[in-house]
């Protein structure tokens, strides 16, 4: 099941930054920045539940003319079994933008898979390690 998260569901903010730590590592974002997006007015979370667990998430800036993804991930158990399709699948309203780091390879081939282009590379964008950050864009409106 996919939730939009309101201010409301702040219990579900300890999952999400569990995960991040698991997954994103050194460049996990922290409990009070997920605090603010989930309560910012230009930002908003989706998450993918099994039995009440958080098995996936979308965090999204909204940009008014895009949206940014700031983060999209799966738990390792839940992989390859289409949460973050069905994710992405709900934003895929108007053009996205993301940054993805250069070695993330299934990431990248995710995202092509879904007709995002790289625009750009932004140098040493990441730490631990120092990496490359390609940006990519999908365009709605030309699929």
């Amino acid at each position: 099941m996919i939730k939009k998260l309101t201010s409301d569901d702040i219990d579900y903010v300890e999952q999400i930054f569990n995960l991040e730590k698991e997954i994103f590592k050194s460049s996990a974002f922290s409990r009070s920045y997920l605090e603010i997006l989930l309560k910012a007015d230009n930002s908003f979370i989706y998450i993918y539940l099994i039995d009440e667990k958080v098995c996936g998430y979308l965090i999204v800036l909204d940009s008014i003319d895009v949206y940014e993804i700031l983060a999209i991930a799966t738990v390792q158990e839940s992989r390859n079994k289409g949460i973050a399709q069905e994710l992405l699948n709900k934003i895929k309203t108007k053009d996205i933008f993301l940054e993805v780091r250069e070695s993330n390879q299934i990431a990248v081939n995710f995202y092509k898979k879904n007709n995002f282009k790289q625009i750009s590379i932004r140098k040493n964008y990441y730490s631990e390690p120092t990496e490359n950050a390609i940006i990519m864009k999908l365009e709605v409106n030309n699929e």
